[in-house]
């Protein structure tokens, strides 16, 4: 069924034969209307060629968990996604680590090791995994914002960003620094308009592009390729923007505290 290295292409007729095989088996019509449903769901997840790789189940599984899927779920798609692999005899795909409950702690991405992530991008050449990195830990863009960050927004400088059916919006002003390195980028990559981040063939990245832009600098900045991925960025750069706010509020009640005693030596009732 391999159709070029590494990939596997998820059409409809594979499906069906991959539901026939389990008919045979005894499987029951409840059994295999889960299993279309679920393979459906992923169709539709993945980008238009639908193509399978190795990369594709571990970046489902965080997807569908960034989207707030109960781990039950997470775990039965899962399931699936193992059999429909061993089905194409590409055992080495499947997923043996499963999301034990709904609080399981994730890994987090610490700002050294994000800065490492850009140094080695920079250091191998890699100027779009280092595009990416940065605009989704340094500028606070989640994955599926990404299309929308588009040629006239960077040359703006600000992003009008839409999520849940247009129900979330929220204005992003894109850093100074990263504004400039993204218009170099798009003169050079002579992009006129839309999308910033796109496929040679002139479509935005998919989900799976992105994780393997990301990920693709873990191991020789010695990050754990577990941390590297879109939604640790998003975690680490909310974590940063908490701990800057929480620095701001202490030191405005330490201000206030200091006019208050400066205060009390011209009108206190001792004074």
């Amino acid at each position: 069924m391999e159709e070029k290295t590494g990939t596997e292409r998820l059409t409809a007729e594979r499906i069906d034969a991959f539901l026939d095989s389990l008919r045979e088996k005894g499987r029951s019509p409840e059994s295999l209307k889960t299993y279309r449903q679920t393979l459906t769901a992923l169709a539709d997840y993945l980008p238009e060629d639908r193509r399978l790789d190795a990369d594709t189940g571990p970046v489902w599984r965080a997807w569908m968990a960034e989207q707030g899927l109960a781990p039950r779920t997470i775990n039965a798609r899962m399931s699936v996604w193992n059999s429909y692999c061993q089905y194409i005899g590409r055992r080495e795909w499947v997923q043996e680590e499963f999301f034990r409950n709904g609080s399981e702690v994730q890994p987090e991405l610490t700002r050294t090791e994000y800065l490492r992530l850009l140094q080695t991008a920079k250091i191998l050449g890699r100027e779009k995994s280092y595009l990416l990195i940065k605009t989704l830990g340094g500028a606070g863009l989640r994955i599926q914002e990404l299309p929308q960050l588009t040629v006239e927004a960077v040359r703006q400088g600000t992003v009008g960003l839409r999520s849940h059916n247009n129900l979330h919006r929220r204005l992003l002003r894109i850093p100074a620094s990263l504004r400039e390195e993204l218009l170099d980028y798009i003169r050079q990559e002579n992009i006129a308009r839309g999308p910033v981040f796109l496929t040679a063939e002139g479509v935005p990245l998919s989900r799976v592009s992105v994780y393997r832009y990301v990920n693709c600098v873990a191991e020789a900045a010695r990050v754990d390729g577990e941390k590297a991925n879109p939604r640790c960025l998003w975690k680490m750069y909310l974590s940063t923007c908490e701990s800057i706010q929480a620095n701001l509020m202490a030191l405005a009640e330490q201000t206030y505290q200091r006019m208050l005693e400066t205060e009390q030596l011209t009108v206190g009732w001792n004074a």
